[in-house]
């Protein structure tokens, strides 16, 4: 399938594929005069995929560099699969994602004609596979509609949804943020520090405890959990990612030296995520995750991080109709944020005829 539609791609884009151009890729995601989000990074990508290919029948990885006059000029996190209805487009299984186009050197024009030509490959791709719709996710950071947006509006895109999401902008000092913080969990950040003893593991570690400590948190995991939730090569791309990038554990430790929480955050050359966590189940009434988010923050500040995305604060009113564990998770990460955005989605219906 992909040699198929990458027939249909070099008709409307001049591209080279994310794993056959993976330097590029991964010198744009940390590209300084842009924001890149993590969702877009080479390790995010790779894990996504590997992640979603379990759960579909079949999927096909797309994404790619955009290039515009022998230019690397953007990437793109890309791909087909196929569930219960049929085939799907989106990013790594998921809504679509927007093609992250450079800030520098692309005038609006510019970008316009690159986001035109996008829409036009998605739609061919969306014919030849008989796929009606797709959904998109746009990040409302900043005043004003990205490009993106607009041209999807004025495509016949119609809005689906919303969503409230968490952010620490990391320009501020450690005293603005810790003021913005939830009163009740600074007081579990200094109850934490109390009780557990902390670290943070960096690629700065060495192979040897970096490769430990990621096998005792895959087994807290799995112990928490209940089961096995995913496969051991998605741990091992994130553990591999840890070498390559600026992506950080947190550990906490008890008296006795046992593992009792960790967290994954991931990062871009400028922002940086909240991943996956696990902690004891017998130690919820106490205060375990607060100190890991304050610390990852820290760490995020002395990367020199623009932004911290935690994760999507869900209500019960909300258009994905969140279960009580979700919305509990999310005020959980809404008390460590300074910033609430939102996220649009928009549901793209395919015509035969381009705009």
């Amino acid at each position: 399938m992909k040699a198929e539609l990458a027939e249909v791609l070099t008709r409307h884009l001049d591209f080279k594929w994310m794993n056959e151009d993976r330097d590029t890729w991964k010198k744009l995601e940390n590209d300084p005069n842009t924001c890149v989000w993590v969702d877009y990074t080479y390790y995010m990508v790779t894990y996504q995929n590997a992640y979603f290919s379990d759960r579909y029948e079949e999927l096909a990885d797309l994404s790619f560099v955009l290039y515009n006059g022998g230019r690397a000029a953007g990437i793109w996190p890309l791909c087909v699969y196929k569930d219960e209805q049929g085939y799907q487009i989106g990013s790594w299984g998921g809504g679509l994602l927007p093609p992250l186009l450079l800030e520098n050197g692309n005038t609006v024009e510019t970008r316009r004609k690159l986001l035109r030509k996008c829409i036009h490959a998605l739609e061919e791709i969306c014919n030849r596979l008989g796929i009606d719709r797709y959904t998109v996710k746009d990040r409302m950071l900043y005043p004003g509609m990205s490009v993106w947006m607009q041209l999807c509006l004025e495509n016949g895109s119609a809005l689906r949804g919303i969503d409230s999401e968490c952010y620490v902008d990391l320009s501020l000092d450690e005293q603005e943020i810790l003021g913005k913080i939830r009163r009740t969990n600074k007081y579990s950040i200094q109850k934490s520090h109390q009780l557990w003893k902390s670290e943070i593991v960096t690629r700065e570690s060495g192979r040897e405890r970096v490769e430990e400590c990621f096998e005792k948190f895959r087994r807290l995991h799995a112990e928490v959990s209940g089961r096995v939730t995913r496969s051991r090569e998605t741990w091992d791309i994130q553990c591999e990612a840890m070498f390559h990038t600026n992506d950080f554990l947190v550990l906490l430790y008890d008296t006795r030296e046992t593992m009792i929480g960790a967290s994954l955050y991931s990062t871009s050359g400028s922002t940086g995520s909240y991943s996956v966590a696990a902690y004891k189940r017998e130690l919820f009434d106490k205060p375990v995750g607060h100190v890991g988010q304050w610390l990852a923050i820290q760490q995020m500040k002395k990367l020199g991080l623009k932004w911290y995305y935690i994760g999507r604060r869900g209500y019960p009113g909300d258009w994905k109709q969140p279960t009580e564990k979700e919305i509990s998770i999310g005020h959980f990460k809404e008390g460590f944020a300074t910033h609430m955005y939102p996220s649009v989605f928009l549901e793209c219906r395919i015509k035969n005829e381009a705009f």
